[in-house]
């Protein structure tokens, strides 16, 4: 199959970036996430899935990738800039993989939040207010840090399914 090089590009604009971000948690090498953006790009394109959630098999495949980077790098002697092979070994370096990815979309979903659910998850469960410090933080009731709360969530848990993020 020739390359479709506007579709190509239109991936890359569109995922590299989510990608990128991934990778360079997870190897905390720019090259190494570079190189993974591009791979992943063509890997997407090359399979064309029919999917409406893209994003969500973006995730999976940089993950998947990155999986099989480590791997590999435990068999072999590791060559300049690559992933260190006695850490690669580990489950843990998987784990890593899986937290990096989880901590990126989960912060994608947050930014598809209202200005005011924003602030209540923030105080709630990130600054570990209770539901009357929330409230006297935000100038509003309790009811409606409670509301906003609730709707947040209920919005998080649809946002993240649409990404393909199990509970």
């Amino acid at each position: 199959m020739p390359l479709d090089e506007d579709a190509v590009a239109a991936l890359y604009r569109e995922h590299g970036p989510l990608v990128r971000r991934i990778a360079l948690r997870a190897t905390g090498d720019a090259q190494i996430a570079e190189d993974l953006v591009q791979e992943v790009v063509l890997r997407v394109w090359r399979q064309a899935p029919q999917t409406d959630n893209l994003r969500g098999y973006v995730a999976q495949a940089t993950r998947n990738l990155l999986v099989d980077r480590y791997r590999a790098a435990g068999r072999r002697p590791a060559e300049a800039g690559e992933l260190d092979p006695a850490g690669a070994a580990a489950a843990g370096a998987v784990d890593e993989v899986d937290r990096a990815l989880d901590g990126i979309l989960v912060e994608a979903a947050l930014a598809r939040l209202s200005r005011e659910h924003l602030a209540v998850i923030r105080l709630l469960h990130y600054r570990r207010l209770t539901v009357a410090e929330a409230a006297t933080a935000l100038g509003i009731p309790a009811g409606t840090v409670k509301s906003r709360a609730f709707y947040a969530l209920r919005q998080l848990r649809v946002v993240l399914d649409e990404m393909g993020v199990s509970r």
